[in-house]
């Protein structure tokens, strides 16, 4: 399943203004990148936030604007690197730092990490809807589809209103299907299991009374052969 990526810049830029990112700071490198990333020009972006990020290694949210634009720019392992480089500075950011890998991790497709990380976010901040949503699409790539109608519900909760719901309450239609019918396919086959194991046990118990048997034969053999001696 493809993740929505409708409104995705969107979203992060909301994460900015909220954060307090996009207002001018006092680095000249970094009010200037700033300016290219709202213009949506990373190329030109990508050496001012490098240089603004030297000058302060300790601001979080650059890490996040360098995350985007890596990502922007295809390069999500760089994308990845830096934003985990940001976890070790990050305090108000982590969530967001931790969804962003987990995109990038999607992309990828690595779908075990990117639930991983969609996890953390969701541990950190448990507000983010698109933390659900993104969860969720990687769980049914592992066909955990449980897990992925429990993340749907939570995303329809948290964001009643929105472009994708009709799409998705016939998506949570069709999961709890499959999971009707894998619980009905378990039974007949724990079912069929049973049936075999007590095959099995039937044909254990008849060949221990034929053992019995055989033993109480060999003891008479014995003890005849026994008295043989005692009569020499």
């Amino acid at each position: 399943m493809k993740m929505p990526k409708k409104g995705t810049l969107f979203f992060f830029l909301l994460i900015l203004f909220i954060s307090g990112v996009v207002p001018v700071y006092s680095s000249s490198y970094l009010s200037q990148a700033e300016k290219l990333f709202l213009e949506n020009k990373p190329q030109k972006a990508l050496p001012l936030f490098e240089a603004a990020l030297n000058e302060e290694p300790q601001n979080e949210k650059i890490y996040l604007y360098l995350g985007i634009v890596y990502e922007q720019l295809n390069d999500l392992d760089k994308s990845n690197k830096i934003l985990r480089r940001g976890l070790n500075v990050a305090t108000s950011l982590k969530g967001v730092l931790c969804f962003n890998i987990g995109n990038n991790l999607f992309k990828q497709q690595q779908f075990a990490l990117a639930e991983d990380m969609y996890s953390k976010a969701i541990e950190i901040n448990n507000k983010i809807p698109e933390a659900y949503l993104n969860r969720a699409n990687s769980r049914i790539e592992l066909k955990n589809y449980k897990g992925a109608v429990a993340d749907y519900t939570v995303y329809l909760e948290l964001k009643p209103e929105n472009s994708q719901r009709a799409q998705i309450e016939k998506l949570l239609n069709i999961l709890n299907g499959l999971i009707a019918a894998e619980e009905q396919k378990k039974k007949e086959e724990l079912a069929k299991q049973k049936a075999l194991m007590n095959d099995v046990l039937n044909s254990l118990k008849n060949a221990s009374e034929d053992t019995k048997n055989l033993s109480a034969g060999s003891e008479s053999i014995k003890e005849n052969y026994e008295d043989v001696d005692i009569q020499d």
